[in-house]
């Protein structure tokens, strides 16, 4: 009996041997394969649809035909870029940071999978240079300014080094049209970092990129929506680099021709109109944006909307702006959306509502973008003067006549304070220019620029700038010279600082 147990023991043991033997010979067989396997970058049928997806925001539904093809062909590096893309838009749309930490993953993983791309495939660099890129733009959003000036730095060297191995490999050309235009505009307190990467920018050659990939003829495959991305970054940067609006305008229509079944064309195309004062247009945009649940909830373009409403003295802009104010859970236009309800607030005669949400202001959301930063200003002032700001509101949207008629109703004798009477010849200076009465608006931004000497407030600095800017394109060097300078003179202000001084400072270079 106990022979017999003996011989079972060892007629079990090596059955398990020979088990452990098949395991370990399966282990390494699979990982041989594993590591013969080539790696791609290829684009079916299904990850071009996925692509086409991901740029009209209907993010969810590519996110899930993507994760079905990961586990179809791991191999294939592209769906980890579409998913990369993904994710990144994901987490600039929602701003909040369950995103932000799920779209980190995603870059890693990514990043891994480029990694065991062979070196003669020019997707390789690309890809990763396009990691690197989106996510030093999400890391400005979170103010990790090492981490991403680390970011660009490895974007900038990737895509360069792919240019030289392929230089006609046309995705090189949004990469580096990007970083070359953006890294032109640095402002001088960051040259420093520039410089220290050994980065240099240079906007004509950018735009050129740019304009060479968005208007290539390509209609199908994954270069069709590639073009498309080029394009939308080429007409932002006409408008707000290159200072070509009629352009950036002409490029924006071209490029977003579907904005009624494409969010992210809908987001562009409003905008932009915008801020070219087609306020009338972006109503008209965004009140009839996609909004089926395919879509990403995308809360910014109710404040878009709610801001142009504004712009129009539409009572129905309370809604939109309390819509985005009660939804959203990210970071930026909180603060400028309080104050952007003060407002209205004040124009509707309600001072104790206007400012409840004045007040708000510094207890809620965050002080990074322009736009919050001019909330905060405004948090500690005064609640402004109602007729002031209707015309402030209807010019914004392009409704000059109407802000010549609401301004005109003002005396400016009984304006109390220096402080108003500048503010008072700034907008009905604006007002006159846009209307082309430049004499009697150069005679309003001079008497702004003496009443704002000691102000706290923008008026009087960019009233100077708009004098320079018309006498250096009269040639008028001299007078143009002092304008400039004395927009540099208001030490009190405390608003657009940064933008003030690089337009003056390009003004003056411009002169010599």
């Amino acid at each position: 009996m106990w022979k017999k147990k003996n011989q079972n023991l060892k007629e079990e043991q090596s059955v398990r041997n020979k088990l452990i033997r098949f395991y370990i010979l399966f282990f390494f067989l699979c990982s041989a394969i594993h590591a013969n396997a080539e790696h791609s970058f290829c684009f079916n049928q299904n990850l071009l649809v996925a692509q086409q997806q991901n740029y009209e925001l209907r993010l969810d539904r590519a996110r899930t035909i993507l994760v079905e093809q990961q586990s179809l062909d791991v191999d294939n590096s592209a769906v980890h870029y579409l998913l990369h893309l993904n994710a990144f838009l994901k987490a600039f749309i929602t701003e909040e940071q369950i995103d932000y930490i799920a779209y980190r993953k995603v870059q890693d993983a990514a990043l891994l999978h480029y990694e065991q791309l062979p070196d003669t495939l020019a997707f390789k660099r690309f890809a990763q240079s396009d990691a690197y890129f989106f996510s030093a733009t999400l890391k400005i959003k979170y103010e990790e300014f090492y981490g991403a000036a680390r970011d660009v730095n490895k974007a900038n060297n990737l895509i360069n080094e792919n240019q030289e191995l392929f230089p006609d490999f046309l995705p090189n050309n949004k990469t580096r049209g990007i970083l070359k235009i953006y890294l032109s505009t640095v402002p001088d307190n960051y040259a420093w970092v520039v410089k220290m990467l050994g980065i240099q920018g240079d906007l004509s050659e950018g735009l050129q990129l740019l304009k060479d990939l968005a208007q290539t003829n390509a209609d199908t495959g994954y270069l069709k929506y590639l073009s498309r991305e080029a394009a939308y970054f080429y007409s932002f940067s006409l408008l707000h680099i290159a200072k070509r609006p009629a352009k950036a305008w002409s490029e924006t229509l071209r490029c977003t021709g579907d904005y009624r079944t494409n969010l992210m064309s809908t987001y562009l195309r409003s905008t932009m109109a915008m801020k070219l004062s087609k306020n009338d247009l972006a109503i008209d945009m965004l009140e009839l944006r996609p909004t089926s649940k395919e879509f990403e909830r995308f809360y910014y373009l109710d404040y878009l909307l709610g801001v142009a409403k504004l712009n129009k003295l539409d009572v129905t802009s309370i809604l939109d702006l309390h819509k985005f104010k009660t939804n959203f859970k990210g970071r930026n236009y909180v603060k400028s959306c309080l104050m952007k309800m003060s407002w209205y607030y004040t124009i509707t005669g309600n001072d104790i509502k206007a400012k409840e949400y004045q007040t708000a202001i510094s207890k809620q959301g965050y002080n990074l973008n322009e736009d919050d930063k001019q909330a905060v200003l405004f948090g500690n002032k005064e609640l402004p003067h109602k007729i002031l700001l209707k015309a402030r509101l209807l010019y914004d949207g392009g409704y000059t006549a109407q802000a010549s008629q609401v301004i005109g109703s003002i005396d400016p004798k009984k304006l109390h304070s220096r402080q108003l009477k500048a503010e008072y010849c700034y907008r009905r200076g604006r007002i006159l220019e846009k209307d082309e009465k430049t004499d009697k608006a150069l005679k309003l931004y001079e008497a702004c620029s003496l009443y704002g000497i000691d102000s706290e407030e923008y008026y009087a600095a960019y009233a100077s700038i708009y004098l320079g800017d018309y006498y250096l394109k009269q040639g008028y060097k001299t007078e143009a010279k002092k304008f400039y300078e004395r927009a540099l003179t208001f030490k009190n202000n405390k608003e657009y600082t940064g933008s003030i001084n690089q337009r003056a400072k390009t003004g003056l270079s411009r002169l010599k």
